[in-house]
């Protein structure tokens, strides 16, 4: 038992020490989802807590968190890491779709767009994401094939959510899509994050 707790205590160090390894990308990630999708739904749902107002807060936070999650992959992070192919895909989905939420709060948009550009993006960022993560590289030992299962299921349950939502836009309303966009990002971090974390202290 200390064995695995001192390999757990230095594998969650080392994700947390540059150069960042991949896992440790996905580690900040993680915090972003959680910190983002909660913080959101609390401005949805207590407008009073937000500071710029709900919408203008979320699309705010969201910036400040894409910016963050990018600056750690490019200035942090293992050169392999910068050169993946799924983590440069991951970085321009979440920069299109912030672009999409600015452009949505400085009056850009067409009116009969704007229901569709706020968290409708960051679905579609999610779903995309974890579909690529699935099939990239399919020889590559790095994502074992259970990961690439969860990965996968959850990336087209994700975009079929989305399609329903958009044929039918009363599916999902009001907070309650903080709360399924934080599910649907995290569960798959964690469990790739965690199933790592168990093999190793299985190891030790």
């Amino acid at each position: 038992m200390r064995n695995s707790s001192v390999a757990l205590a230095t594998y969650f160090r080392r994700l947390v020490t540059p150069p960042v390894p991949g896992d440790g990308l996905l580690l900040a990630g993680f915090v972003e989802g959680v910190i983002g999708w909660g913080l959101s739904w609390v401005f949805a749902t207590s407008p009073g807590l937000a500071p710029l107002g709900p919408i203008t807060s979320i699309v705010g936070l969201w910036l400040v968190l894409t910016i963050g999650i990018v600056a750690i992959g490019i200035v942090y992070t293992a050169p392999t890491v910068r050169r993946n192919r799924v983590w440069i895909v991951w970085g321009v989905l979440n920069l299109a779709a912030t672009v999409v939420n600015l452009a949505a709060v400085a009056g850009a948009l067409p009116l009969e767009w704007l229901r569709y550009a706020y968290w409708h993006p960051w679905f579609a960022v999610i779903g995309a994401g974890y579909v690529v993560t699935a099939v990239d590289n399919w020889g590559s030992p790095q994502l074992r094939y259970q990961e690439r299962l969860v990965y996968g299921i959850s990336g087209v349950a994700t975009l079929g959510l989305l399609g329903l939502t958009v044929a039918s836009p009363t599916v999902l309303f009001g907070a309650q899509v903080f709360l399924i966009g934080g599910v649907i990002q995290l569960v798959p971090i964690g469990h790739d994050v965690l199933a790592d974390a168990v093999l190793i202290a299985r190891r030790h």
